[in-house]
């Protein structure tokens, strides 16, 4: 999901069953036009949800306005893409690797000043993965005219992966996230017998093709991508490495253009700040790890969290390659089970103790650093988290939210550090910033359920069910988007905190 400063919104149709009729089982990158989504009132103005065997259940339905498809997965756009829209193809663009069925993140770049004219970037969540550019026009009636198409070329960072969701720099440049699952398990990135992770060893053999038969390091991957000259004809990615490597969901940078939030998915994963050196570059900086301390209760619609922030290191992009460059050339004719070619746990524990001769472990090893450090690794599906740049600025709207697409696993359970009861349908946190944007609180503002596993609808219909997007509106209310098997229809929510 993605809302334009001029209230026009941008969703994608991702990963649809393959049951659905014609193009309904194809991806699709799209516009909700027609409306100004900054002044919906879903007290005036929602949908029933319908029921599950109708055709409105297989199609997207929106309040008012209408769902405009933009492109769908295989689109050329009269031979813009020779692979097809959202097929990644090898580093050097001669073959297809795989074709993508997940656009995620959305991201406008304008190019006019009125709004009208501009990029509309997607990413593919796949493996390797993907950033596509759209170039779009309004039109008259409202609706958008695609004038090009392109695919952001990663050739130069070693391809992508897992490319979640994201957001807009405050100067206008695209985060992309690589939400590397198995980051803190780069132990068996080449064994090539693993196959239930995410990514696995077909996964690497997959970037192995894209990189030209290079077998790939693992320490390329999991990282914030910002695309710079994102205007231009030919973008450019760069890989932050000083912001941790991680199942990044997505960053979020701070009106100091210093401070950055991030969301680490999966289960027992870490959350992390980072703050630079300098204002608009993310080149140098410190990065840290939450620790957080649960209220005396277990209900999770009550309990918030207090946070302290735990220092892991502070890093350059330019040292941090120089570490991962050093792993270059380990392949899985070197694999031996039991042993590792990468960074070892006795590593981790010589970084902690503070006896490493550099601290290439909180960078490339980010959650073990964590865990070493004893922060908290507990987080459960932590989602998307986001802001109202200008009103977080201004103080009007002085809150950043973080979803949570359900609150289980170490988050429910009885040792340490979180404690709750189990909330299967997810949650969305809010939390507090003081005048240097840092974060000390998170609170609950939206718990799902209740949860129904014989039913239909597992989470009920009304209510929250697996939140993943979060955007933050003008007026402080917040939408939020789901990523469910629990209802049989993804939903778009909106959140009031006056209770509206």
């Amino acid at each position: 999901m993605y809302v334009t400063d001029n209230g026009e919104m941008f969703f994608n149709i991702q990963h649809p069953s393959s049951s659905l009729p014609g193009d309904e089982a194809k991806a699709a990158v799209g516009a909700w036009t027609g409306v100004d989504v900054d002044s919906i009132d879903p007290r005036q103005e929602s949908i029933t949800v319908p029921d599950h065997t109708s055709a409105d259940a297989q199609t997207t339905r929106v309040v008012s306005g209408s769902y405009q498809v933009l492109g769908r997965s295989g689109d050329t756009f009269t031979g813009a893409l020779p692979f097809g829209f959202g097929n990644i193809t090898t580093g050097d663009e001669s073959a297809s690797v795989l074709q993508s069925e997940n656009p995620d993140f959305n991201a406008f770049i304008p190019s006019n000043a009125d709004g009208s004219e501009g990029f509309l970037f997607s990413a593919w969540e796949d493996r390797p993965g993907g950033v596509s550019r759209l170039e779009i026009t309004k039109q008259g009636d409202g609706s958008w005219l695609v004038n090009d198409a392109y695919n952001v070329d990663f050739s130069a960072v070693n391809g992508t992966m897992i490319n979640c969701f994201g957001t807009v720099s405050p100067w206008g440049t695209p985060l992309t996230s690589e939400e590397n699952y198995e980051a803190e398990n780069t132990v068996r990135w080449n064994d090539a017998n693993y196959s239930n992770g995410y990514p696995n060893y077909a996964d690497v053999q997959n970037i192995q093709t894209y990189l030209g038969g290079t077998f790939p390091n693992p320490y390329d991957y999991g990282y914030i991508v910002e695309i710079t000259d994102p205007k231009e004809a030919a973008p450019i990615p760069v890989k932050h490495f000083t912001m941790g490597r991680s199942a990044h969901e997505n960053p979020v940078i701070m009106p100091d253009k210093k401070t950055v939030y991030l969301t680490d998915d999966g289960s027992f994963k870490g959350f992390y700040k980072f703050v630079a050196d300098v204002a608009g570059d993310m080149s140098a900086g410190t990065l840290y790890a939450a620790k957080v301390t649960q209220d005396a209760t277990k209900n999770p619609e009550k309990a918030g969290f207090d946070i302290e922030w735990i220092e892991l290191a502070h890093g350059t992009n330019a040292m941090i390659e120089t570490w991962i460059d050093s792993y270059d050339g380990i392949d899985e004719t070197m694999y031996v089970d039991g042993a590792t070619n990468y960074i070892s746990d006795a590593e981790v524990t010589t970084w902690a103790n503070g006896g490493a001769a550099d601290d290439r472990v909180a960078f490339l090893e980010t959650l073990r650093a964590a865990k070493a450090k004893d922060a908290t690794v507990e987080f459960n599906k932590m989602e998307g988290i986001n802001i109202n740049y200008d009103g977080l600025h201004s103080g009007a709207v002085p809150f950043m939210y973080v979803a949570f697409a359900d609150v289980t696993g170490g988050m429910a359970d009885d040792v340490g550090d979180i404690q709750l009861d189990a909330a299967r349908c997810g949650a969305v946190y809010r939390f507090g910033l003081d005048s240097n944007y840092n974060a000390s609180r998170m609170e609950p503002v939206v718990v799902g359920g209740p949860y129904d596993s014989a039913a239909i609808n597992r989470c009920s219909v009304d209510n929250i069910a697996d939140p993943d997007n979060v955007i933050v509106l003008d007026d402080g209310r917040v939408l939020i988007g789901e990523d469910t098997s629990d209802h049989k229809n993804n939903m778009l929510w909106i959140y009031n905190p006056a209770g509206k």
